[in-house]
């Protein structure tokens, strides 16, 4: 007999009844158990059990998943990132609330070493992880899931860390400048046992999978060799200061090295980077074209010259890369002095002629002193102008519209003020878009330099290519003059095409003709300087 607690109860029927049985046998397959309220609250309690560390199975040749301890992982040693990433807190605080990575670390480990080292990236997760864990004693902190890679070699390895820190985009210019510049670039050389060349630098920087730009690549350079004198102000370089100051920088150290200061150079440039970090200090600003002026006034004092004329010769230097310093100073000099007045401005007066007698200051009576010489002033050249500088600003212009500017020395010991030289690697004058025009440039200036004679050869530099040839030094026999004519130079213009060319109209004709004006002024007033000719 059914009893009150076997019966249905009136509010469920017995069509109820069935599908709910149905519904039950449907959800749970054939030969499992169901589980009460207090089973299921143990199995949960054992999932959250940390997993056991299974780093003794791993096999260090194939690239595998492992647990391992927060605390048994070290940081990469040669972290390119250096900076503090700025993200650092927000970072902290997403793995604090997750309770884990959002994906897993890849560690390494370097041969020899029983330590799991960061393998790609990911320092500043590993360092929250261990903070983490060492302020809460969490268990969830207490392990990780990691990806072991197999060691390939140290250069691999930065270049993995380099790879992952260009993914995230957040580094800065400088730490990417020592990276590249100098950890890598030393890392591969021991690498291969070799130095490495800018442009051999980019092709392996290329194959590492870091493909940098050459000019780029330049700028890196540029910063690790020249701005470590900022010191904590490095941390605030961008390309754009680099650009700003890498030319000006450059043309600094060719005029002290014209000047035979070139020593002094790294000093000055450092003293004037170190007063400019504690001014960045103070005021977070970091002024290149502040930075400039201040170098321009230490090298002024060191070359015991006008800050204005240093400027410019500075300017000069960095305008035209390419051109003989001596002949940017020479034109530098002479934007630097006055002009004379213009016959329009004040009239002309004959000078009074004047006698040793009628000067009781003169040394006439003395032989030994000489007479200064006449001079005579040229539309061109006002009378107050050197006329040595004269010469060298005026072949410079002539050498400029020329092409040629790349083969004209100024020598202010040589009796012309200037001579051509053979363009460096022996290229021939003509190959280029500006054939011709560099064909009649260096032989017109040859022929005013008087270098085509042989009588003052030997006041050359020791290293000059054409006193080399000419005089048969340095292994060079008799016929190789004849060389770099037949091969470089070309042969000399005839008279019959310089004739020619003096007729035509084209600009550089009428400077080349005011440079032999001023060469004739150059053997008037100064006829000691061609002595050695007559």
């Amino acid at each position: 007999m059914a009893t009150g607690k076997d019966r249905l109860p009136a509010s469920v029927s017995i069509e109820e009844l069935a599908r709910r049985r149905k519904m039950k046998q449907n959800a749970q397959p054939a030969g499992t158990k169901s589980m009460d309220e207090a089973d299921v609250a143990l199995m949960r309690q054992s999932l959250n059990v940390v997993v056991p560390d299974n780093q003794h199975q791993l096999n260090a040749d194939s690239e595998t998943q492992i647990q391992i301890p927060v605390m048994d992982i070290i940081p990469y040693d040669l972290n390119p990132r250096k900076a503090e990433n700025e993200r650092y807190d927000d970072i902290k605080d997403s793995i604090r609330t997750l309770k884990r990575l959002n994906s897993p670390l890849v560690v390494t480990r370097r041969p020899g070493t029983t330590k799991y080292m960061v393998g790609k990236g990911g320092n500043t997760r590993l360092r929250i992880l261990q903070e983490l864990f060492e302020e809460t004693g969490d268990p969830a902190f207490q392990y990780t899931l990691a990806t072991y890679v197999p060691w390939v070699s140290e250069l691999a390895t930065f270049a993995d860390h380099c790879a992952e820190n260009e993914l995230r985009a957040d580094t800065i210019f400088w730490d990417k400048a020592q990276a590249y510049a100098v950890t890598f670039k030393q890392l591969a050389e021991e690498a291969q046992s070799t130095t490495l060349s800018a442009r051999a630098l980019e092709v392996r920087l290329r194959q590492s999978g870091l493909p940098v730009s050459k000019t780029t690549l330049s700028y890196y350079i540029f910063a690790v060799n020249n701005l470590n004198g900022l010191g904590s102000a490095c941390r605030r370089l961008t390309i754009n200061n680099t650009i700003a100051w890498q030319p000006a920088f450059n043309a600094f150290e060719r005029l002290l090295k014209h000047t035979l200061q070139a020593d002094f150079w790294p000093d000055l440039r450092d003293q004037v980077l170190r007063s400019a970090e504690q001014s960045w200090l103070a005021t977070g600003e970091l002024d290149p074209a502040k930075i400039i002026d201040q170098i321009d006034q230490a090298v002024a004092l060191k070359l015991g010259e006008a800050v204005e004329f240093v400027r410019l010769a500075r300017d000069l230097c960095q305008r035209f890369t390419g051109e003989d310093v001596a002949g940017l100073v020479a034109q530098a000099r002479l934007q630097m002095k006055p002009s004379a007045p213009s016959s329009a401005s004040k009239p002309a007066s004959p000078a009074p002629a004047s006698s040793p007698e009628d000067d009781p200051e003169s040394p006439a009576g003395d032989p030994a002193v000489a007479k200064p010489p006449r001079t005579r002033a040229s539309p061109a050249h006002p009378v107050d102008v050197d006329p040595l500088a004269a010469v060298q600003e005026l072949a410079t212009r002539f050498a400029r519209m020329s092409e040629v500017a790349d083969c004209l020395h100024l020598m202010d010991t040589w009796p012309c003020g200037f001579y051509m030289e053979v363009p460096e690697r022996d290229e021939p004058i003509e190959l280029n878009e500006f054939g011709a025009d560099r064909y009649h440039g260096w032989w017109m200036l040859a022929m005013l330099s008087d270098q085509l004679d042989d009588t003052w050869s030997e006041l050359l530099p020791a290293d000059s290519t054409w006193r080399q040839a000419q005089r048969q030094e340095n292994g060079r026999d008799e016929y190789a003059l004849q060389h770099y004519m037949d091969t470089i130079l070309g042969m000399p213009i005839d008279p019959l095409t310089l004739g020619k060319r003096l007729a035509t109209e084209i600009d550089s004709v009428s400077v080349w003709m005011d440079l032999v004006r001023a060469l004739r002024d150059l053997r008037a007033q100064a006829p000691g300087r061609f002595g050695g000719g007559q």
